[in-house]
């Protein structure tokens, strides 16, 4: 996490790791994990299975690496946060084993936070 002077304007640099996973008609699912949520928490910023490869447990396959990366890196829970109305969405990080840390009302939208500890 750094700030940078970019034009004119002064602007946060959110440090990323992304992962994708190629098909054999494109891109059938990406990863992105950011360093912005405090010293102990990598943060799941997206996560996405194109419709024709879903069904192929992808995302399951990425929300592991994503928790292995994790405790790579030295962070020993993991966050990321959904709108609230994603109910099926909400409904599969609990099986993985993610827990509702709070919800945050914003101007367009309802969020809830959910972290899991993975080291």
């Amino acid at each position: 996490l750094s700030f940078a002077w970019v034009g004119g304007l002064f602007c946060l640099v959110v440090v990323c790791d992304v992962w994708v996973v190629g098909g054999a008609r494109g891109l059938d699912a990406a990863l992105v994990l950011t360093f912005s949520e405090g010293p102990d928490h990598l943060h799941l910023y997206s996560i996405a299975v194109a419709p024709g490869a879903q069904g192929r447990k992808l995302g399951r396959t990425l929300m592991d690496f994503a928790e292995r990366r994790s405790l790579a890196l030295g962070f020993p829970n993991v966050s990321l946060m959904t709108h609230e109305k994603l109910i099926q969405r909400i409904d599969w990080y609990r099986r993985l084993g993610y827990a509702e840390t709070h919800r945050e009302q914003r101007p367009d939208r309802g969020l809830g936070h959910m972290a899991k500890s993975v080291g």
